[in-house]
């Protein structure tokens, strides 16, 4: 594509973006006292302690109080139907487009959006459909991000909470490696731009698509989006020095060929007090409460082999490491990053992450001795010891969310989504025990507990 038509198609996507929007000031070039988030009736965005967690004031964020919004940040527990929620996050069964962040897309069934999380009766003879026209997603990888777990309220407390307490500025923020931009939404309820950046030219094509349709949803959000082309480690390129407030990078960090540069270049966009925030979670969950559904579910991810893995990590040597690593991987240097103020942290690991993120040897590797380039470049720990480690669990406000009540078919429909009809029925007997075991040991006969084991990076720019 010739550039003059790539700025051209950049130009026509912004003006859409813009499009309804109440204004239309460049977030890299106004005054910090512009921004909407910043102060909006006469407010700023104030995160406090309530006994629960952050409370956002809404009448910044969307013109009223005590909206769904507040809901989320709260944590609050509702009764749908007379049933308690109890720990399942609201953002599971909330029906506002600006809360159901992580699956606010045109692929997503509106009618059975918690197909996987439902707190009805799961059927007992089809398998729920969580994704429509699933079939036309070619990329494994864009599946995994979108039918993996939901981004619970508990993560948008902790990384908004913690941005509110290094930096009072709400401009701009940039989503890296960002695929179809599955958090870009989320990003849009608080900061005024967000500049979406992914390697491949498809997942740039479907963030346009699927973000326009939101901002087509939603026309009185202030997120607007901006995209381009870039690996992680050319962040410098799509920003100005010093002018990004919070970067992050979801479920693909470990895909950095060189994760160094990666952290070194986004340090160089970010502002000083700005935020570099990370994620990534394991591919397969854990039954929780059950130890014989729970030991049937291991053997069954044990059958079905590196399927889950190798979309998860990918084919390369270097990204399975890192990925082994959870993200002790990631560098923070003390010259970029606030030593004291840095955040890693495991959720329901229990003490066990580097198990947990193992990703299962190849047998073929085995048997290939490594070169001594490739035994100078394997993925090592990057995590100096002054550095806070935290460790969360479900009954911690920060690790809520990563816990669902699912029914049998959960397991039979992830992969489905993955695999062939011939992997299915491969594993088929060991999806008949899991119902069976669950239909005899469940307390209501058809449901289970699955837990994720979840690595976060919280980092300050100095």
């Amino acid at each position: 594509m010739a550039a003059e038509d790539h700025h051209s198609d950049l130009e026509v996507v912004s003006k859409e973006m813009s499009n309804g929007l109440d204004d239309i000031v460049d977030s890299k070039v106004a005054s910090p006292n512009d921004s909407p988030k910043l102060k909006q009736n006469g407010h700023a965005p104030t995160f406090s302690e309530n006994g629960v967690g952050m409370k956002l004031d809404t009448s910044m964020a969307n013109g009223h109080s005590n909206g769904s919004i507040d809901a989320v940040l709260d944590g609050v527990s509702k009764k749908v139907n007379g049933i308690n929620m109890g720990g399942i996050s609201p953002e599971d069964y909330s029906a506002d487009p600006m809360v159901a962040s992580a699956l606010m897309s045109p692929l997503h069934d509106r009618l059975n959006l918690d197909a996987m999380f439902s707190i009805t009766k799961p059927s007992l003879h089809r398998a729920p459909s969580i994704l429509k026209n699933t079939s036309a997603i070619s990329d494994e990888w864009e599946l995994y991000k979108r039918a993996g777990p939901k981004y619970p309220a508990s993560l948008e407390q902790l990384f908004m909470k913690y941005h509110e307490k290094h930096s009072n500025s709400w401009q701009l923020a940039h989503d890296l490696g960002a695929g179809s931009g599955v958090y870009s939404p989320t990003l849009a309820r608080f900061f005024r731009h967000i500049h979406v950046s992914d390697p491949t030219t498809s997942g740039i094509a479907t963030s346009r698509q699927l973000l326009s349709a939101w901002s087509t949803q939603n026309p009185k959000s202030r997120g607007r989006f901006t995209f381009s082309v870039n690996k992680p480690e050319e962040a410098a390129e799509c920003a100005t020095d010093s002018s990004v407030d919070f970067a992050v990078i979801t479920e693909s960090a470990h895909f950095a060929t060189d994760i160094e540069a990666t952290v070194r270049s986004v340090a160089q966009t970010l502002t000083t007090g700005g935020t570099l925030a990370i994620i990534t979670h394991r591919p397969i969950s854990n039954v929780v409460g059950n130890e014989k559904v729970k030991e049937a579910v291991r053997s069954m991810f044990d059958a079905w082999g590196r399927k889950p893995w190798d979309v998860a990590c990918g084919d390369s040597t270097k990204s399975r490491q890192q990925f082994s690593l959870g993200l002790d991987f990631v560098p923070l240097p003390e010259e970029l990053f606030k030593r004291e103020e840095t955040r890693r942290i495991t959720i329901n690991t229990h003490g066990r992450a580097r198990e947990l993120f193992h990703v299962p040897d190849n047998e073929e590797e085995e048997d290939t001795p490594m070169s001594p380039a490739e035994m100078w470049d394997m993925a090592s720990s990057r995590v100096d010891e002054k550095e806070k480690r935290h460790e969360f669990a479900d009954e911690h406000e920060s690790g809520k969310g990563w816990r669902h009540e699912v029914g049998w078919e959960s397991f039979r429909t992830r992969i489905a989504m993955f695999d062939s009809p011939d992997a299915m029925q491969r594993l088929e007997p060991h999806l008949t025990e899991i119902q069976d075991l669950i239909m005899k040991t469940s307390p209501n006969g058809v449901k289970v507990v699955i837990e994720w084991a979840v690595s976060v990076v919280l980092a300050t720019k100095k």
